[in-house]
């Protein structure tokens, strides 16, 4: 059993789970705000709504809508960070959809009408392995947080 005084403790403090969703929502918002910056985005005349020849870093290519994207996920887990059910549900959500964008990235034909979003390998392999480390990180701040707190 919990008490009332533990549960407030944790509200407060914030805890392993909701660490773990603000690091995240900061990191993709970032990532996002980055992928719009000239400088930073390489090519960044070539930047295209959906398909473009801009690269964030010279190495991955992005859009105005993969930016937009990342921004708005980092932004929606750390609103749902305030809560540690809803912080690990945000992420973990958010971290699938990383790994459905880099799956699909890598299963769609290039010049497919299906391809809405500009990917290449680089960029697969950027979301499948952001959306994993997301994955895994966000269970073992769960398994921290119940060790810790014994709650969830």
């Amino acid at each position: 059993m919990t008490s009332a005084a533990a549960i407030e403790s944790v509200t407060s403090r914030g805890g392993p789970v909701r660490q773990h969703a603000r690091i995240t929502g900061i990191a993709l918002t970032v990532l996002g705000v980055l992928g719009l910056i000239p400088g930073i985005t390489t090519n960044y005349d070539e930047m295209g709504f959906f398909r473009s020849g801009a690269q964030l870093f010279g190495v991955f290519t992005v859009s105005v809508v993969t930016s937009t994207l990342l921004f708005l996920y980092g932004i929606t887990v750390l609103v749902f960070a305030g809560s540690v059910r809803q912080a690990h549900k945000s992420v973990v959500l958010h971290a699938l959809l990383l790994i459905g964008m880099g799956i699909a990235g890598a299963g769609i034909v290039a010049n497919s009408p299906a391809r809405v979003l500009p990917t290449d390998a680089a960029s697969n392999w950027l979301y499948l392995g952001l959306g994993l480390v997301f994955l895994i990180t966000a269970n073992r701040s769960r398994a921290k947080q119940i060790e810790q707190h014994g709650m969830f």
